[in-house]
């Protein structure tokens, strides 16, 4: 799965935007159909770094077996997924920096607003994921509309 934006003809690479719109496609289609499978994108010098929760600190994963356990015990299969964006950039060693914003929706609960990078390595044929750091986004509540009186019209530009 990891190998899905290989090298074009002639071994010139696509452009960052290309490779990370499409690896941002597969990625999210199989966390949504098969979260069993997720694994497959990283490697055992990945870190899937995760801040879900409240208490401030960075969970980091970082072997196989764990990431893909990670992966099997996920709520997300099955959920809703919208994709706001992507933006991607060259980075180190003909890496691509990708980052996501976007929000899932799990059946029977609240849509979760996240941001999420990585960094694709290169290997040969394509590209896995060494680094991946999630975050929620907070909901924040609320507030009405505040109300700003206009200024007074004062004819500063006609002299």
């Amino acid at each position: 799965m990891a190998k899905q934006a290989g090298n074009s003809v002639g071994g010139v690479l696509p452009h960052p935007h290309v490779i990370g719109n499409a690896f941002a496609q597969h990625y999210y289609k199989i966390l949504n159909e098969s979260p069993e499978d997720v694994h497959k994108f990283y490697h055992d010098d990945s870190i899937l770094g995760r801040k879900p929760n409240s208490d401030g600190k960075l969970t980091s994963i970082t072997t196989m077996r764990d990431i893909k356990k990670h992966f099997v015990s996920t709520y997300l299969k099955g959920c809703s997924m919208q994709i706001d964006n992507v933006d991607s950039q060259p980075s180190h060693e003909g890496g691509v920096l990708v980052l996501v914003s976007g929000s899932f929706t799990v059946p029977d609960a609240m849509n979760r607003r996240f941001t999420q990078s990585f960094f694709l390595a290169p290997q040969k044929g394509g590209y896995f994921v060494l680094n991946d750091v999630l975050r929620y986004i907070p909901v924040e509540p609320e507030t009405p509309p505040v109300k700003v009186p206009e200024p007074p019209l004062i004819d500063y530009f006609w002299v």
